[in-house]
């Protein structure tokens, strides 16, 4: 990956946060707020055909603008961990690369998709086509596209946690012990745990919007946790 020099890494960093933020905001985009249809294709409802459409044309706008911030952040941290490292270099470390290298496309890719797929089941049902039609029409495209890129995000997220958890045991990032939870896997196991708790005291669905958003979060996690690193013996 691209090596940034040390007084650029806090900055990329943080880009790097921005760019997660902005993929959290087009998880939460991608939501109906509404409880009414019924569910196809596993995600989306029948309702999506009264989401607006600048709503998904936002969304692709925030992925397209997010992929590169998130590229730079990720570069920041590799540099970092790359000096640290020096000769040492191990498993972990490449762990942390195959998690890099593919989290920009994974990540991308699957808020792409999904945009574009809700764009093409809005149009569909607008033009009066049944749910059911909707969905044998959609049905292998959306399960080939959504469990390759669901893959994608998924490799990346375990590889890039169980690195950064690794380097934060092994005191190599120099953080408190409780930064093991700023990761994907962290904040995907917390914000699932809050929003079931929030959604069942107040019986308002809208509060099943933060699952969606924690990994994302969680990788801005990370990278704020590394900025705080960054420079530190």
């Amino acid at each position: 990956m691209l090596y940034i020099k040390k007084e650029r890494r806090k900055l990329l960093l943080v880009i790097g946060f921005i760019g997660t933020a902005l993929f959290a905001a087009g998880d939460v985009l991608l939501q109906s707020f509404s409880k009414s249809g019924e569910t196809i294709l596993l995600i989306m409802r029948t309702s999506v055909k009264d989401m607006p459409a600048g709503r998904l044309y936002f969304t692709l706008l925030t992925g397209i603008i997010a992929a590169p911030f998130l590229y730079l952040g990720l570069c920041a941290m590799d540099s970092d961990l790359r000096d640290r490292l020096k000769d040492r270099k191990g498993k972990m470390y490449r762990c942390f690369q195959i998690g890099a290298v593919i989290g920009v496309l994974s990540f991308f890719a699957a808020h792409s998709v999904c945009a574009v797929l809700m764009m093409a089941v809005k149009q569909a049902l607008l033009c009066g086509i049944s749910p059911e039609t909707v969905e044998t029409m959609y049905r292998t495209p959306f399960l080939v596209s959504f469990a390759a890129t669901n893959l994608w995000v998924t490799v990346t997220e375990l590889c890039l946690s169980a690195a950064f958890i690794y380097f934060v045991l092994k005191r190599i990032l120099p953080l408190p012990g409780a930064a093991v939870l700023l990761n994907t896997a962290g904040f995907y196991i917390i914000f699932h745990a809050a929003a079931a708790l929030l959604t069942a005291l107040t019986g308002n669905e809208i509060f099943s919007l933060l699952a969606n958003s924690g990994a994302s979060l969680g990788l801005g996690a990370m990278f704020l946790a590394a900025a705080y690193a960054c420079g530190k013996a």
